[in-house]
């Protein structure tokens, strides 16, 4: 079994009594499994492989752990042999090259750190009240979560259209069954297929010797007419998928502390209540008047309106006064003259007849 991190301390004393040590160690486990971060911690994981396999399980975590919290609160309890053992050889490890890591120290005492041992003193270490800024460092530290994509170090593309073939060809090197060991595995199709054929090339074998298979079988390929192509643009998405699952690994390229950091999902919305539909509110201002034929004696507007006016009284009087001047005029009150007032009708009509000729 794997872990993230490894948690040494001293567990008892001479008189056989549980250390502030342990105690501290367990806060501290208890802390990174609140953070989802699996760790090696004694009393607990060796209940789950049983202690007949102590010295095996202890090598195995080890080996496989990417950070080591050395819990202490004195010299002597991180110079006790089974404590030195386990940070000393996780220092050795990673300064031969075999493996990335970080060794942090958890002062639950009252540690110098000029009392630490020399190779000790260039080490992270915290004080037993900052156990919040410990896990920090630890989460920065531990290895994200592997995907396909870490797994696949050969992804090879053959097209050839005149022979109607259009396949692929992969090496993926995984975890072997034990610690520092790997499988080389090949993975052969259609591009188009849902699912890859398998060979094993290599069964737990170091990283140099699974690294010399992979070029092996990757020159063989390229000679054959093969051509490297990224990983998304040669499977399919089930084959991915069923890819993955073979290896026990995400299909996505998505990091486990990509998925940490991710915001959470929202909660469904509620239903809302139906909103209001506004109505237009009328406008104060009074749209443009526009002009109207119907009549043509109708105003335009208020100027045109006063001159029409004007014009139309000045009309008026006009029209009065000459309608007055071509008025008919009473009956004359003019006499008639005496010769008229003489002669009788038919002496009227003579002399008019005279007045013709």
């Amino acid at each position: 079994m794997s872990y993230d991190v490894f948690i040494s301390f001293k567990n008892s004393g001479k008189d056989g009594k549980a250390t502030p040590d342990a105690q501290a160690a367990r806060s501290v486990y208890e802390a990174l499994k609140a953070e989802k971060i699996k760790a090696f911690f004694s009393e607990e994981s060796l209940a789950e492989v049983g202690k007949g396999q102590f010295g095996k399980s202890i090598e195995t975590a080890l080996e496989s752990s990417k950070v080591l919290i050395l819990v202490a609160s004195c010299r002597e309890h991180i110079e006790s042999p089974w404590v030195e053992a386990e940070w000393d050889s996780f220092l050795q490890t990673v300064r031969s090259g075999h493996k990335e890591g970080e060794l942090f120290i958890f002062n639950c005492g009252d540690l110098n750190p000029g009392e630490l041992p020399l190779f000790l003193r260039r080490q992270q270490m915290f004080a037993k009240d900052s156990m919040s800024k410990l896990v920090q460092f630890v989460a920065s530290a531990v290895p994200n979560e592997p995907t396909l994509k870490d797994f696949v170090h050969v992804s090879l593309h053959c097209y050839r259209p005149e022979n109607n073939e259009d396949k692929v060809y992969l090496v993926t090197v995984h975890p072997g069954h034990s610690a520092g060991m790997f499988h080389v595995t090949a993975h052969w199709g259609a591009r188009s297929a849902k699912r890859l054929s398998s060979q094993l090339k290599a069964i737990n074998v170091t990283k140099e010797a699974a690294n010399a298979e992979v070029v092996k079988a990757k020159q063989e390929k390229v000679k054959g007419g093969y051509l490297p192509a990224p990983l998304s643009k040669v499977l399919s998405d089930e084959a991915r998928s069923h890819l993955a699952a073979s290896m026990g690994v995400s299909a996505s390229e998505s990091s486990k502390a990509k998925s940490k950091a991710a915001p959470k999902a929202k909660a469904p919305a509620k239903d809302k209540a139906p909103t209001k539909v506004k109505t237009p509110v009328a406008s104060s201002v009074k749209p443009p008047e526009t002009k109207s034929f119907k009549s043509p004696t109708k105003e335009v507007d208020i100027a045109s309106a006063k001159s029409s006016n004007k014009v139309a009284t000045k009309t008026k009087s006009s029209e009065t006064k000459v309608v007055t001047a071509t008025q008919p005029t009473k009956a004359s009150s003019k006499k008639p003259s005496k010769t008229e007032e003489k002669l009788p009708v038919k002496g009227l009509a003579k002399k008019a007849a005279k007045s013709a000729k």
